[in-house]
């Protein structure tokens, strides 16, 4: 009798074990219990993973499972109820080779070497290149000094860009002549080039690799960085060492080198290299790679903000909101546009909560081919949000968004089928082809945000400038009839 009083206690403890876990880390099942069937099918499953209550029943061992999970970080598994907001960092940044470390943060004090003229040049180059205008950099250098190691070295990058053979060999013979005059930065990316090839010409590893290694000793930051992902990698001889990794992007990034402060950020987020996870040093190392231009990390950092916002993690969404706008309007991020109206659409409160900005956001990137913005667009015309309720309209947008490849409006579509008459769908059709045929690629987003970017070219996001007024038809005077006029004067 004893036993059996025993067996029915352990019992009525696993249950109640279960009842709690699931009340605290499932929604859906909180959600249940306002619904009787629910709760009583909920309850006859445990009683069935607990099974029958008796001294035949044997007491299986209930595991950690059944304990509060602990979620101080947010990767644990169990802490998806209570902590949702992860970090989303890029190839560049999260996996990094020797080959993909392809942004270059050009160190802009070199330029005081050379000479004024050439130095003003430099600068609208060093513009044009970051915003992947090779062709302009490379047109601006011509007329400057083809002897200046500053010169040969942005013409270098320039080259790059498309990365043919004939460009690529180039580039190199450029980075060879700049390090030769003792641009240091030179020697870093031409062993980049030489470790992972370029342009499809042949690697010389060993010699790439003495360069990087050369660099970093004098203290080159970007060479460190290069470094740091060769051992990452297993690139360098197949040595796995992120311990070392780590050490020198603390290195780069107290030289001010923004990508290896982003990288370090990463690391201190997933434990990389023996360290201890660190949110606060995370955050830090992010914020000031975002500050000091890196759009990477702006993205980064704003996402994440927002979704601790939105999972009511935390109750302050302004940081976001204004990387978000940096990002679009500095680096002509069409995602963060996108990502910014998608905040204002379902912003928790004022002033956050706003449709009309969320439209007007829409319209700066609705003239691009960018399926996740042509399906907001679509969902603010079929909900009426910040703008009037325009089925025809949202049946267009859906059906461009589905083309470009965003799946979820294939769904809207279905269900705009359903109620639809004919003739507004054969107009919808017809106006989703005059979009699609009018969408401009999407722009190139300028990986880092400088004052030469800003003056290098327009912002996509500017209105197209107004077409000059047609002057009045040119009319010429008619000469005086010889023929008396046969029209009567009174």
């Amino acid at each position: 009798m004893e036993s059996e009083r025993t067996n029915q206690m352990s019992a009525m403890g696993r249950m109640a074990a279960l009842h709690i876990a699931f009340w605290q880390y499932d929604p859906l099942y909180r959600r249940a219990w306002l619904a009787w069937p629910q709760a009583l099918a909920i309850l006859l499953a445990g009683w069935l993973v607990v099974g029958p209550v008796g001294p035949q029943a044997a007491a299986p061992p209930t595991g950690n499972w059944a304990k509060p999970a602990d979620c101080s970080n947010a990767s644990t598994p169990g802490c998806q109820a209570t902590r949702r907001a992860v970090y989303y960092f890029d190839e560049e940044v999260a996996r990094p080779t020797v080959a993909n470390q392809v942004t270059v943060v050009v160190d802009r004090s070199t330029f005081r070497n050379s000479d004024p003229d050439d130095q003003r040049k430099l600068a609208a180059a060093l513009g044009a290149y970051y915003r992947f205008d090779w062709a302009k950099a490379i047109d601006i250098l011509k007329s400057a000094t083809a002897t200046d190691p500053n010169v040969q070295f942005i013409t270098a990058l320039a080259l790059l860009i498309p990365n043919s053979t004939d460009q690529a060999r180039n580039a190199q013979a450029l980075l060879r002549e700049a390090a030769g005059g003792g641009h240091r930065l030179a020697g870093s990316v031409l062993g980049r080039l030489l470790f992972a090839g370029a342009g499809g010409l042949p690697k010389d590893e060993a010699a790439g690799r003495k360069l990087i290694d050369d660099a970093v000793t004098a203290g080159e930051p970007y060479a460190m960085r290069l470094a740091a992902a060769g051992y990452v990698s297993g690139e360098f001889g197949g040595t796995y060492d992120t311990v070392k990794a780590v050490d020198l992007l603390r290195r780069a990034a107290d030289r001010g080198e923004i990508i290896a402060m982003a990288q370090l950020a990463d690391a201190y987020n997933t434990g990389r290299g023996g360290l201890a996870r660190d949110d606060a040093k995370t955050v830090d190392y992010l914020r000031r790679a975002a500050d000091a231009g890196f759009e990477g990390s702006q993205i980064t950092l704003g996402r994440w903000i927002r979704d601790r916002y939105l999972n009511r993690e935390s109750e302050d969404v302004q940081e976001s909101v204004k990387l978000y706008e940096r990002s679009y309007r500095q680096g002509h991020s069409i995602f963060a546009v996108s990502e910014l109206a998608y905040l204002y659409r379902y912003g928790r409160g004022a002033p956050w909560f706003d449709t009309k900005r969320s439209f007007e956001l829409l319209q700066l990137c609705a003239p691009y081919r960018n399926g996740f913005c042509l399906y907001w667009l679509a969902r603010a015309y079929h909900d009426g949000a910040g703008t009037a309720r325009d089925y025809t309209k949202a049946y267009a947008y859906y059906t461009v968004a589905r083309d470009l490849g965003w799946r979820d409006a294939g769904n809207n579509l279905q269900k705009l089928d359903e109620f639809l008459q004919p003739d507004v769908k054969t107009s919808a059709a017809e106006l989703a082809k005059s979009i699609s045929a009018g969408l401009k690629p999407v722009p190139r987003t300028i990986r880092l945000e400088t004052a030469e970017t800003e003056t290098a070219g327009p912002s996509p996001w500017d209105p197209p400038a107004p077409r000059p007024a047609t002057p009045p038809p040119l009319v010429t005077p008619r000469p005086s009839s010889p023929w008396p006029d046969p029209t009567p004067k009174p």
